[in-house]
Formats: structure tokens, C-alpha cells, sequence
């Protein structure tokens, strides 16, 4: 799916919804921050990459590292809402790799910030007369259209020689789904469970030399994240 697409059917979803709720009440429903377990595939790192040399050929891998997050929420109509959300994910490898009689000390690291704009519907409880009781978890799900940024930085050391630093920056679309639950704690002060799966990908520029243009290879974003958050309700 193109991502002017989705950008344009997200677009057109919102502006609908707005049209057919004439009598909608706009307004700032929430603010949260938290953290979420995320596991990337990165499956060109992880399977094709320079990786497979690190640790004198036994191979390095990244793995799931814990994301803190960010968002806000805006009310539109009864259930149905919109957000805005961010994230920091960041992981690690280094090791050393043997070329011929010579080891030189290699570091990637990977930093991808997720922006994402949440369509959301939660699953109040329904009016019932004077009966005000808080239910003892409120679900909802939702999709979002996200902007990866990514952040490679580079560094080789090879002792007795050079060294060598670089950085490489980029972005792409992708889609999250998302499912979740909330518990009031105390007044205004919620704890949310939330479950995603990130569908996105980009493409990484592998060069074998300075001056090298390099090849485009694609890297997938697909993997599951699940997390916590407080939630401050306003509405």
C-alpha cells in the first residue's frame, strides 16, 4: 500500500466523520507517557547484513529494547476519538570482525522514532440511568498512520590504523493496528494496556567503501509492541 494512500484515506476517514457528527464536541481528552516493549524485525540487519561477521564470525543481532512513549488525545464524538503519539525505540551491536591477519572493533547503532496519528474507538459503558459505577476495564482499538525516522550511527576501529565514524538519517510510512484497555485508578489518573503491530518498512543505503553510491536494501518495521502507560483524563 503506497503511503500517499493511506495518508490521503486516513485524511478523507477524518474529515467524514467530522461531517456526519455535526454536533461533535472537539476536546482534549488525555495525555499519557509510558513505555512499550518493541521488537522490530529488522530482518536485512539481523539475517543478511555485515552483522553475520561481528563477534569473529558467530554473528550479533539487534533485539526488543523498551520504548518510552508519549500522547495525547482529542475527543470528537461519544467513543470515537483521534491522537497524536510518539516513541523512542534505540538498540546496539558491536563486536569484533577479522579481515585476513587484521580485527578491527565495529558499532551500530539503531535509533527509530515512530510518529504516529491514532484513529481510536473506545468501548464506553453505556448510560444507565443513575448507576455511575467505573467498570473495571474500558477496552477500545483503533489504526494509526505512522512516520518512521531513523537513525543509523556507524563507527569502525582498527587498532594501529584508522577509524572511521558515519551517520545515516531517513524516514518512511507505515500502519499500525492497535487494541488495548483501560482502568481508572484514581480521579482522572488512568492505567492503560496497550498492543500494537507495526506494519512499515525503509531502505537502508549499504556501501562497501567511501565512495561507493551503494545498493538500497529494504529493512522491515513488522513486529509487536505491548505496553504500559498513565494516563491523565480530562474528559
Amino acid at each position: 500500500m503506497k503511503p500517499n494512500y493511506i495518508i490521503l484515506s486516513m485524511t478523507a476517514l477524518l474529515f467524514g466523520l467530522l461531517a456526519t457528527k455535526t454536533q461533535a464536541q472537539v476536546n482534549l481528552k488525555s495525555i499519557s507517557a509510558g513505555a512499550s516493549y518493541w521488537k522490530p524485525s529488522l530482518d536485512y540487519w539481523n539475517n543478511k547484513s555485515m552483522l553475520l561477521d561481528y563477534n569473529l564470525g558467530e554473528g550479533a543481532k539487534f533485539s526488543s529494547a523498551i520504548m518510552p512513549t508519549a500522547a495525547v488525545e482529542i475527543g470528537l464524538t461519544k467513543g470515537l476519538s483521534i491522537g497524536g503519539r510518539v516513541g523512542v525505540w534505540k538498540d546496539e551491536v558491536s563486536g569484533p570482525v577479522k579481515i585476513g591477519d587484521v580485527t578491527r572493533n565495529e558499532k551500530l547503532i539503531l535509533s527509530i522514532i515512530p510518529v504516529s496519528l491514532d484513529v481510536k474507538y473506545t468501548f464506553a459503558k453505556a448510560d444507565a440511568g443513575t448507576d455511575t459505577k467505573t467498570p473495571f476495564l474500558t477496552p477500545y482499538l483503533g489504526l494509526s498512520v505512522s512516520r518512521y525516522f531513523i537513525n543509523n550511527d556507524f563507527s569502525r576501529v582498527t587498532p594501529g590504523s584508522s577509524s572511521l565514524s558515519e551517520s545515516q538519517t531517513g524516514n518512511n510510512y507505515g500502519v499500525q493496528a492497535l487494541v488495548g484497555a483501560e482502568r481508572k485508578l484514581v480521579k482522572k489518573l488512568y492505567l492503560a494496556l496497550d498492543v500494537r503491530y507495526h506494519l512499515g518498512s525503509y531502505n537502508q543505503v549499504i556501501k562497501t567503501s567511501t565512495t561507493d553510491a551503494g545498493i538500497k536494501e529494504k529493512v522491515s518495521l513488522n513486529g509487536l509492541e505491548a505496553g504500559l502507560s498513565l494516563k491523565v483524563k480530562f474528559k
